[in-house]
């Protein structure tokens, strides 16, 4: 028997058969009662709307809601609602015809859907011979829809369209298929007849994978390069995956924390009974090593969420650029990005609290910059509290990034201010002292030597032995929630260690509380760089640029606000397919902008290879995990290296992107 309402390849010939007996029988069963206005198939309550007002006619309404000169935010949006809706229409009309016809094999479920679309009068179904229909993750269909109701609404109007049109066709079928096989399915329109292609021709995947299928199909079709913005691969629900995904890690992050508390009470169990001295060296070593697990998962948390962080505020930043002064919705998007930079402060905190940041290399005089903040705060500190500050002579230098020692300074002040609301005296100490082997393990298991003392002294109300316990935990206090994150002294304490010093307190409930910080002294001297030195940029305004990022929405982001800028931009999802497919098939680039770590290959391996054949090329990696940078220095053959930290905003990557190219290669 030869199939009439679908067309497939005829090694899967067998199940559509079947699925034909099975719509037909469904459909067969049809009423309309025009007097109660009702429309039956099979018991089952239709409605019938006019193909134009789904398509055509709906872009035209938004259009004119958004008005001129937002043609193409409305377009956007149109597209995006039709998706969702038709997407969740076929997914739902998929579970509601399983059930009541009795499909349960994947492959029956599948095959009734191009049958029923055909009877639905949606479009006329065409399966490629390369399509692989698996209930799997290598599931892939490539499939025409010759009659599809979109494409012939907008030729029936005489209109011609530079994107594909099918939208509700893509988002239905993939939903059909979802409920079908039970995996997660998107599909694109890769050509279409409303634009002057032969076929509607359309592409299936998950959605990880679907971006290197469109690939293998315009290498297939011999397709140029133009043709990579002819389509675009919808991102439906993506907000929710996005908080599934963070409350998963916020999950994992309270199951890791428990597993290694429990861990710190059973070693608390066996030291109990051990001298007092030893149970004081021990518990020191124990809160060391809770602090370090707890910074680790911080970092690591801190680093995926940068991830995340950073397409917010692309995205965000992007609309922002669109919206007028006067848009009702400006006040919406600024909200965002304010909340935006609220998080990446407060994830740089933790990774500094986690020692994720490279201890860098500025020599900084301690004595000046000491002198310069506490001039700055006294009258943050308050008048009712007097600041008496000793620098000492000859104070070494420490080897540090200015902005975080700064930080030290601010949040020891800040706290010992906090620690006498009533007022009183804060000291502010500097100098240089040789510790002993037994002084420096006594400070936290530091290595015998020079080191610059930064000495903060209160008369404040002191803290008990409970506090003192936790205190360079983050996010505990024993302040007002409202006015104190909990992160002041953690993230001194990341700063800290991460430099290679340590921290010695001493305090007593009432009669306040000494901080003493311990920096490793040297005796390099700063170098100032000059500007004049550098050689005049050789790179051209519009430069080559070549984006790899295996994060697609992020590699997207960033593509798009380099093109405004009038940069041409390649785009790759990994190194391999950058140097396989994407390098060969272009002259040399101007600059890669890398992700640092991506499967297969780090950011740096694919930059020596590149480099090997580009020497002039100019690199600036992307991170959301600031140790990179150290690991980084690190990399042989690659001299200077720039990082770019998520999450960044658009004009951060901008004016890098630029002072990058304007370096000498």
């Amino acid at each position: 028997m030869t199939l009439r309402t679908v067309r497939v390849p005829e090694e899967i010939e067998g199940p559509f058969r079947d699925a034909e007996e099975v719509v037909s029988r469904y459909f067969a069963n049809a009423s309309s009662n025009p007097e109660r206005g009702t429309y039956e198939i099979s018991g089952e309550r239709y409605i019938l709307v006019r193909a134009a007002s789904l398509s055509v006619e709906f872009f035209s309404l938004v259009a004119d809601l958004y008005g001129p000169g937002r043609e193409r935010e409305g377009d956007q949006f149109a597209r995006n609602i039709l998706f969702d809706l038709a997407h969740a229409i076929g997914k739902s009309d998929a579970q509601n015809f399983h059930t009541r016809m009795g499909l349960v094999d994947p492959i029956a479920r599948l095959s009734a859907g191009p049958v029923h679309f055909s009877h639905t009068g949606w479009a006329f179904v065409d399966i490629d011979a390369a399509s692989r229909p698996e209930p799997n993750d290598n599931f892939y269909l490539i499939y025409n829809h010759p009659y599809s109701f979109e494409s012939d609404a907008w030729l029936g109007a005489g209109k011609r369209r530079l994107f594909p049109v099918c939208i509700m066709n893509a988002g239905y079928s993939s939903g059909w298929c979802e409920a079908s096989f039970g995996i997660t399915l998107v599909a694109t329109e890769v050509q279409c007849r409303a634009r002057g292609d032969a076929n509607c021709r359309f592409v299936m995947a998950p959605p990880h994978r679907i971006e290197s299928y469109l690939e293998q199909f315009r290498q297939a079709e011999h397709l140029p390069d133009s043709e990579r913005a002819a389509h675009q691969i919808p991102d439906f629900f993506a907000r929710k995956r996005a908080e599934d995904e963070l409350r998963r890690a916020h999950a994992d992050l309270e199951r890791r924390v428990d597993e290694r508390t429990t861990e710190l009470r059973e070693s608390n169990e066996q030291l109990r009974h051990e001298m007092a001295e030893r149970q004081r060296v021990e518990q020191q070593l124990r809160s060391a090593h809770k602090l370090e697990a707890i910074g680790r998962l911080a970092g690591g948390v801190a680093h995926d969420f940068n991830t995340l962080l950073g397409v917010i505020m692309g995205n965000a930043g992007l609309l922002s650029r669109r919206l007028g002064d006067d848009d009702t919705t400006r006040p919406f998007v600024d909200s965002i990005l304010q909340s935006c930079d609220r998080a990446a402060e407060l994830t740089r905190q933790l990774l500094a609290f986690g020692r994720a940041q490279p201890r860098g290399d500025e020599v900084l005089d301690v004595n000046q910059i000491v002198g310069e903040i506490v001039r700055m705060l006294r009258r943050l500190i308050g008048e009712n509290i007097d600041v008496d500050v000793s620098l000492g002579d000859g104070v070494c230098a420490v080897q540090l990034a200015r902005v975080h020692f700064e930080q030290v300074v601010m949040n020891l002040l800040v706290n010992a201010r906090d620690a006498m609301p009533a007022g009183g005296r804060i000291t502010v100490q500097t100098r240089t002292e040789e510790l002993s082997p037994l002084e420096a393990a006594d400070i936290g298991a530091l290595p015998p030597g020079a080191y610059v003392a930064l000495i903060v002294t209160d008369d404040g109300i002191g803290m008990s032995d409970d506090v003192v316990a936790r205190m360079f935990e983050p996010y505990f206090t024993t302040k007002d929630t409202t006015s104190s994150s909990g992160l002041g002294l953690a993230t001194v304490y990341g700063i800290v260690r991460n430099a290679g010093g340590g921290i010695k307190v001493r305090t007593t409930p009432g009669a306040g509380s000494t901080f003493a910080v311990y920096f490793p002294a040297t005796r390099a001297t700063p170098r100032t760089a000059t500007v004049s030195d550098r050689p005049p940029a050789t790179v051209p305004e519009r430069a080559r640029i070549l984006v790899v990022e295996d994060q697609a929405a992020l590699r997207r982001v960033v593509a798009e606000v380099l093109r405004a800028e009038g940069h041409e931009v390649i785009e790759a999802d990994d190194p391999a397919s950058a140097l396989a497919q994407v390098v060969p098939a272009h002259p040399p680039f101007d600059l890669l902008v890398t992700d640092v770590v991506m499967p297969g290959m780090s950011g740096p391996q694919l930059a020596l290879r590149m480099l090997a054949d580009a020497p002039k090329m100019r690199v600036l990696y992307m991170s959301g995990y600031t140790e990179d940078e150290t690991l980084l220095r690190g990399t042989s053959g690659l001299g200077g290296v720039s990082l770019l930290v998520k999450p960044f905003t658009l004009d951060t990557l901008t004016k890098r992107v630029r002072a990058v190219l304007d370096e000498p290669a």
